[in-house]
């Protein structure tokens, strides 16, 4: 999944989550009540304390048992989730933004243009090396073609530039759209390889090689390109490359 799909993803679960925070109590009944699971709650005795003179007054005690389970279950639960959801939302959009010049900038003014793709190439900088051009960026995005007026996400265009055959035209556009579409979304896949690691190097192999670690991390990650694998032309290859014939 690519950055600028998944911002608008977590977009669309934040507004539902919200939504459904108003309705979904009440639709939670409505279904449990079609599933004939009635729920009893038991009434407690609301206590009293007594409290020194505020100039704040107090909440009111809820009475109905079903309005507390909402009040400080449901609700609680809910505003968690969109609460951990919204700050996902903001540091993806964070990200996101920097790349956003890649595929709004037939919209953006001369001004804005340079500023938003000066900011991506400082975000892309390390050091004294960067994998862009400011100044063949600009000419590029302002000499692009007009593609279809439907929304495109960084990968169509990235899909584009290649039908076209247009990367050694725009070879930065072609790097920096590289750079968004295979920027990580979640770490699930780092942390498999690493669970995958603990299943390879046991306290019997504590002696094996980095290169033979890798080897075997790799072949296990893409298990399913390693079955259509072929293993008597890769013992074969193998061999012709190890034969050592001597000479007498």
């Amino acid at each position: 999944m690519h950055l600028d799909v998944a911002v608008d993803l977590l977009k669309k679960a934040e507004d539902s989550l919200c939504s459904y925070r108003h309705t979904g109590f009440v639709s939670a009944q409505i279904s449990a009540k079609e599933m004939n699971v009635v729920a009893v709650l038991k009434k407690k005795r609301l206590r009293t304390t007594k409290r020194e003179f505020s100039y704040e007054a107090f909440d009111e005690p809820l009475t109905d048992t079903m309005k507390k389970l909402e009040v400080s279950f449901f609700n609680a639960v809910v505003d968690v989730a969109v609460t951990s959801l919204r700050e996902r939302t903001e540091m993806m959009s964070n990200v996101a933004s920097k790349f956003s010049v890649l595929i709004n900038f037939p919209g953006l003014s001369a001004d804005e243009l340079e500023k938003q793709a000066k900011d991506l190439c400082n975000t892309l900088k390390c050091g004294d090396h960067t994998d862009l051009d400011f100044e063949e960026l600009i000419i590029e995005m302002q000499s692009f073609p007009q593609w279809p007026k439907q929304k495109m996400t960084t990968f169509d265009l990235l899909v584009f530039l290649e039908e076209k055959c247009l990367i050694e035209i725009y070879p930065n556009m072609w790097v920096a759209l590289s750079i968004a579409v295979t920027t990580p979304v979640t770490v699930a896949s780092a942390e498999r390889s690493f669970s995958k690691l603990k299943l390879i190097k046991t306290y019997l192999r504590s002696t094996m090689s980095q290169e033979r670690l890798n080897g075997l991390a790799i072949i296990s990650i893409n298990k399913e390109m390693s079955k259509q694998v072929s293993y008597e032309e890769t013992l074969d290859a193998f061999a012709a490359r190890k034969s050592r014939r001597i000479r007498f």
